[in-house]
Parts: C-alpha cells; structure tokens; sequence
C-alpha cells in the first residue's frame, strides 16, 4: 500500500552511456501519489487505462549522470533489442527513509554467491571494456562461476532462504553454471525458500504450480501461494492471486440443473 513518507530513495549513476537499445528506465511524473496508485491498483483494465493517459519520461544518462528518485514513482526498465542492445552498467543504490515506518517489501543485502567488488576494481573494468574488441571484462570466467555456484550451493544447503531463492533462478533460467534449465530441481529450491516466509519464492513458487514447470499443475496451491506473497506486499502478486482464482473459478464446472 501507498505510504505517506518515500519508504527509500534510490539512485541510478551511469557508468557508461545509456542509449535507447540498452532498455533504459522509464519513469512516469507525479506518479509517487496516492491518488495514483489508487487509480494503479484498482484493476487491470484501470491500470492500462492509465499508463495509456500518462506519458512516461526516458532516462537516457550520459556516463556520470545520475537519477534520484522518490521510491513510490512508477518505473520500470525497458527492452534490450536484440540487435543493437548492450548491458547498461548502472551504481544502484536505495537509501531507506526512516521516517517511513512501513515495510519496503524486500530486505537489502548482498545474496550469497555475488562475489564482493571495489570501486577501484570496478572501475578498471570500465576502463578495460572501452577497449575495442577485447574481452568481456565483466566475465568472471568459468572458474569464477563455479566458485559462486559452490557458495551459492553451501548456504542454501544451511537453509539461506535467499540463497535457495537465488539456486532455484539458476535451475529455472539454467544459467549460472547449474547447465540445462531444470524446473523441477528450481521448483524443489522454492518450495524450501518459500516453507521460510520469503515472499519472492512464494511468488515463484505459485508461478511453477499455475503452469506445471517442474510440479503438476495445482491451481488451488498457485492460488494459496499467491495469496502468502501478496500479504508480505510482493509486487504483482496480487494481481497473480485475483488473475489465477479468477480462472480457477471459471474452470470450475457449475451447478447443473436439468
């Protein structure tokens, strides 16, 4: 729900030009209110309604320009073309108001396998990644990646929530050096990560069981999960709960008379 104070300001600093290929952040004005994300929450068709009225502004900053912003704003990042898209390296960094007493929907740390880095290292990758046709500065390696992996592993074995929510990703994507995409070892992470409370497994979770990725489809169980992470305010999941009862209920045969 819409809170009186910015639960967090957040800055974006761009460490490299943003062109429009990257799927730069978009942000709609005077969006931050509560009269706005009334109107925002109020329902799916309601919500299209209004982002089709209001025009939203691209932020296309330059290496060194910065966008600080008021939390509550609606924003989003845009898509990367396939063709002419780069990754945007982006300093991300939200500062928690504490004048704001409600709950922020997330917690802020660094998850298990992310390995730790310096300014000074990060900025001699930059410098490396101006050079035309060398490698990807930004590549770990292989080595790298399965010593994350390993970590990464280790803590969700010891029932880090938000390492089993990170493995689970890997499994589904099948990235991170786990190999194939595995749904149901992803799905298996989930179940573990959301038995502890974390809204985002939670979300994940329902997600598996509304379509059947690594788990037989089970709307009522989607729906229950849904539910859970949508108490602990985790975005979209409110919308995932009305939209998956919705057709629970419609694929629930009716009272037949003859």
């Amino acid at each position: 729900p819409h809170q009186e104070h910015p639960p967090l300001c957040t800055v974006f600093i761009a460490l490299q030009d943003i062109t429009t290929q990257m799927g730069p952040t978009s942000f709609i004005p005077r969006s931050h209110t509560a009269e706005a994300h009334a109107v925002f929450n109020e329902g799916v068709p309601q919500r299209d309604r209004f982002l089709q009225q209001n025009q939203s502004v691209v932020a296309l900053l330059q290496a060194g320009d910065a966008s600080l912003f008021d939390s509550r704003t609606m924003h989003c990042g845009g898509a990367n073309e396939a063709r002419e898209g780069a990754t945007r390296v982006l300093l991300y960094l939200s500062f928690r108001n504490p004048r704001a007493t409600g709950s922020i929907g997330n917690v802020g740390s660094l998850l298990p396998g992310i390995p730790h880095t310096t300014l000074r290292d990060l900025r001699t990758k930059l410098a490396a990644a101006a050079v035309p046709g060398g490698p990807d500065p930004f590549d770990d390696g292989r080595e790298g990646a399965r010593d994350a992996l390993r970590t990464l592993r280790l803590a969700a074995a010891r029932g880090d929530a938000r390492a089993q929510l990170e493995l689970g990703i890997k499994y589904y994507l099948g990235e991170g050096g786990v190999g194939e995409a595995q749904p149901a070892e992803a799905a298996r992470w989930f179940e573990r990560a959301a038995a502890q409370g974390l809204a985002h497994a939670q979300f994940n979770l329902g997600f598996c069981y509304s379509v059947g990725a690594g788990v037989s489809p089970d709307p009522e169980r989607a729906i229950e999960l849904f539910r859970l992470a949508a108490e602990q305010e985790h975005p979209g999941a409110k919308d995932a709960y009305e939209e998956a009862r919705s057709e629970h209920e419609k694929d629930m045969p009716g009272d037949r008379t003859s």
